[in-house]
């Protein structure tokens, strides 16, 4: 399948805020994602996401793992991490991290984000794990980025969400 045949296909099956009946989810979506701010002015839909994420959450301790590239100073290796952290973010490298260590790292609170704008195969059966994992409570497909939670008061529940709303608000 080609990128613009399966963006199509991700398209179709998609939805905006309007199709979010969580409200943990509909808040990071018009709190989070899809406010004005002058801060992501002339910064692509993509290169905004993980700065917004990051603005929203505010997290204390994010631990990157492979090419992931956050715009906080408060970062650290993930293969270092003993303890938990508020976010992980993953992005390709030469392997993915496990993922019951990652569950380990994870506090109720915590965000992991996959960055997947790079299209490798080994990340997108890692996000397909990830999503089908009833320990990860709230994954939302983004297309470009898979995001996930381990919330214990929600039910499993798996989004698929467009960022296209970001550009209108």
């Amino acid at each position: 399948m080609t990128k613009k045949e399966s963006y199509f296909k991700f398209w179709w099956r998609s939805s905006n805020e309007h199709g979010v009946h969580s409200p943990f989810i509909f808040n990071l979506l018009m709190k989070g994602l899809y406010p004005k701010d002058s801060r992501w002015k002339g910064m692509s839909v993509k290169n905004a996401f993980v700065s917004r994420i990051e603005a929203y959450y505010a997290p204390k301790t994010v631990g990157v793992y492979g090419d992931y590239t956050s715009s906080l100073s408060n970062t650290i290796d993930f293969k270092t991490i003993s303890g938990q952290c508020d976010m992980i973010g993953v992005g390709k490298g030469e392997s993915l991290p496990d993922l019951t260590k990652v569950y380990a790292a994870m506090h109720n609170d915590s965000i992991l984000v996959i960055d997947r704008r790079v299209e490798v195969a080994s990340v997108e059966a890692y996000w397909q794990e990830i999503v089908n994992d009833d320990r990860f409570t709230a994954t939302i497909d983004f297309y470009y980025f898979g995001v996930a939670f381990v919330r214990t008061e929600q039910l499993k529940q798996h989004f698929v969400l467009r960022m296209s709303s970001m550009l209108f608000h």
